[in-house]
């Protein structure tokens, strides 16, 4: 209409009268949905006698407003002063009764687009037992008794973001197809018309059929365009998604190593919700332990609680905390190893690669789950580097040059990853030790051990140890682990205990007399 409109030079008022036709295609078109809905769909559902009357309803009251809106469109472009339904009016009196009785059509389509840019609405109308909410349902949309997942989760701001990806999208259609589809058919069909009705020797169906083989082209371009659009937008959309969310970011195992620390608080926080791993009126939970904003005045009235208490409580309570923090490395270590083990089975990595990938578990030992290998594997070099760096980097700021734990160890203690590592390394070597030296030397191990632990909860594990001296011994003991993982495969397997015999033995001094009787 606007192209016809700009091309003939049509004044606004016209434009608009002809512009308005679109209310009768949208209702003629609703009225052969609902026809083939009943023809499809109804005869394999069971619908009570209400729903039934609803769409009877709908169907004939669409029909009449579609005869009426017929007879009151032709009525506004007729001669001016003829009498309709005895009825003598200009045309633009018939023009409004024909707009009036289109928006009733539009009624329906405003309030499900209200529901739809709202979703809170659509949860409510579909949830409502209220009985005059029912039979406006049951009449204008009678399927959605048959539906089973009435509640609409989604937040109004991710809807206005759905809104503003379709209103773009659908605008700049609109706009493409009409400069380079449209507007560019305007003036042939015109000059065909025009040969029709200036010519006598031109014949109706030629210039009909010249009319559709020009328009079929740009008709079907015109429908299928759409989805090539949609592949843009969301060409676009996913850029900014990836841009917002910092996908791509880790593109290589040192990444992964430096972000790993980080994977479990992600997990836990996309894939479960607030709720999970907590009971009803408890303040931990796995989202709210570490989060920090988390309700300060919940938690400073507990720990009150439990400082003016028993001692024995305030550990309980910060227990309970870090077990939650546990918890969600046990989880995420379960689908790590899930997603681990596929990748074997799909032979994307080797057995060597997932062993080195997966996160271990001992039996017996003080944590639940240990880091995989690729993600402590050097890590006590740097350790071991930090502790050898020159004394000017952790003796600035310090009191007459005294040398603290936490200035010392510092860079080790705030980093995750150094942290873990000399943990289980501590772990792993005391058990090795107690397995090599045997019960004689149990006591003599965990007195040394006991008092190292010492040292390190007073903070003077520097002033009684020489650090200089600690790569001297990590050398020793992984030449050890080495020695011992070499002898492993010569190692030869544990004979089968003997099966005694059910056969009664005879003493060798025994007379010949009694082991034989009767001789």
């Amino acid at each position: 209409v606007i192209a016809f409109s700009r091309q003939l030079v049509w004044g606004w008022v016209f434009s608009l009268e002809v512009a308005s036709g679109v209310f009768w295609v949208f209702n003629s078109l609703h009225l052969l949905r609902e026809l083939l809905e009943v023809w499809a769909v109804f005869p394999g559902i069971q619908l009570n006698g209400i729903a039934i009357c609803g769409s009877v309803f709908v169907l004939a009251s669409r029909f009449l407003i579609l005869v009426y809106q017929t007879l009151y469109l032709m009525s506004a472009f007729g001669p001016e002063g003829k009498t309709y339904l005895n009825i003598t009016e200009d045309s633009n009196f018939w023009w409004w009764q024909y707009i009036w009785l289109s928006i009733i059509c539009m009624v329906p389509y405003i309030l499900q687009a209200f529901a739809q840019l709202y979703p809170p609405l659509t949860s409510w109308l579909y949830t409502n037992q209220n009985d005059f909410v029912q039979s406006f349902l049951q009449i204008l949309f009678p399927l959605s008794r048959l539906y089973v997942g009435k509640e609409v989760h989604e937040s109004f701001k991710h809807t206005a973001v759905y809104f503003l990806f379709w209103v773009t999208l659908i605008a700049w259609k609109l706009y493409f197809s009409y400069m380079f589809e449209v507007w560019s058919m305007v003036l042939p069909t015109l000059e065909l018309s025009d040969d029709y009705v200036n010519f006598s020797n031109e014949d109706f169906y030629r210039m009909t059929l010249l009319l559709l083989l020009r328009w079929t082209p740009q008709f079907i371009v015109y429908l299928i365009d759409m989805s090539i659009w949609y592949a843009v937008w969301q060409g676009f959309a996913g850029t900014s998604v990836g841009f917002s969310e910092h996908l791509g970011d880790i593109r290589s195992f040192k990444d992964i190593r430096d972000n790993f620390g980080q994977a479990p608080e992600k997990f836990c926080r996309k894939m479960l919700s607030p709720d999970a791993g907590s009971r009803r009126g408890s303040s931990a939970s796995f989202l709210g332990a570490s989060n920090p904003s988390m309700s300060a005045t919940t938690a400073s009235d507990e720990s009150q609680r439990l400082l003016g208490g028993d001692a024995h409580k305030l550990q309980s309570y910060v227990n309970r905390l870090l077990d939650v923090r546990i918890q969600k490395w046990v989880m995420f270590s379960a689908v790590w190893n899930e997603i681990i083990d596929m990748f074997r089975q799909e032979d994307i990595v080797s057995n060597q690669e997932r062993d080195n990938l997966k996160f271990s578990v001992f039996d017996g030992f003080s944590q639940a789950i240990y880091l995989p290998v690729f993600q402590t594997a050097g890590v006590i070099e740097n350790v071991l580097h930090e502790l050898e760096r020159p004394q000017e980097e952790y003796m600035a700021g310090t009191e007459n040059e005294i040398v603290t734990d936490d200035a010392f160890f510092g860079p080790v203690l705030s980093h995750l990853t150094m942290r873990t590592a000399v943990s289980e390394v501590w772990e792993l070597g005391t058990f090795l030790f107690l397995q090599l030296l045997g019960p004689v030397h149990n006591d003599d191990i965990v007195a040394v051990m006991n008092l190292i632990l010492k040292w390190s909860e007073n903070g003077a594990l520097y002033k009684n140890m020489k650090m200089d001296k600690v790569r001297s011994a990590m050398t020793q003991f992984v030449g050890l682990v080495n020695t011992l993982k070499g002898g492993i495969g010569r190692r030869k397997p544990a004979s089968a205990p003997r099966v005694k015999s059910s056969k009664p033995k005879f003493a060798r001094n025994q007379p010949q007399s009694e082991a034989r009787p009767g001789m």
